[in-house]
């Protein structure tokens, strides 16, 4: 019971006293007076160790997925690591009478066609209106209407590859180029009129000396 009342005293004290620090005791008028230093006619109390517990190690708590995502969901859809225009050249020229003409672009890796994915071209920021699946294809005369360009002019080219719902996965570095037309026309040449033909003189008259200019042989003596 005394032990029990001398360590219900000391835990009313501030603070605990730290590991292997003395405790004394004072007996005072009416109850004992604790301090962590000694007094005139004071005794050390020798107090039981504090109960301290071991840490426990918590096993870490896995992550929650996302929602929707499971062990067996497909992989995510792979990334483009170059999509670029080849043709036509940036700041180049082509030749093209019908306005006609070749885009070849590179893809790596390929177009997973699967999946969907195509080419969509803008030129002029006007859509051309047709999905492409191969590197190499031909833009439309449709794509002019009935109205060809016109000659010498510059154009702007933009490239993306795209999902079956249009949503465009990579872009390719814009290029412009001039499309120029080969038509040279020529002034149509007049045939030039040819000389007059004159007649060969028969029989006789073969003595005379050329009919052309009118002149005759003097007459001759007998």
């Amino acid at each position: 019971m005394k032990s029990l009342l001398l360590f219900a005293l000391v835990s009313l004290l501030p603070a605990p006293p730290a590991a292997g620090q003395e405790v004394f005791v004072t007996r005072g008028a009416g109850s004992p007076e604790y301090s962590d230093k000694p007094q005139p006619g004071a005794r050390p109390v020798h107090l039981p160790e504090l109960n301290r517990a071991q840490p426990v190690t918590v096993p870490a708590v896995p992550v929650a997925t996302a929602v929707g995502e499971s062990r067996g969901a497909p992989e995510a859809l792979p990334i483009y690591r170059r999509f670029s225009i080849l043709a036509p050249e940036d700041d180049g020229s082509i030749v093209a009478d019908t306005a006609v003409f070749e885009v070849r672009v590179a893809v790596e890796p390929e177009l997973q066609l699967g999946e969907g994915h195509a080419i969509a071209i803008r030129i002029d920021g006007r859509p051309v209106g047709q999905r492409f699946t191969a590197n190499e294809f031909m833009i439309p005369s449709e794509f002019w209407g009935a109205d060809l360009p016109p000659a010498n002019q510059r154009h702007r080219l933009d490239a993306a590859i795209v999902d079956r719902d249009g949503v465009i996965l990579r872009q390719a570095n814009p290029v412009t180029f001039q499309l120029r037309q080969a038509r040279w026309s020529y002034p149509r040449p007049w045939p030039r009129p040819l000389p007059p033909v004159t007649p060969k003189p028969r029989g006789p008259d073969r003595d005379r000396v050329g009919g052309s200019s009118g002149l005759q042989a003097p007459p001759v003596e007998r």
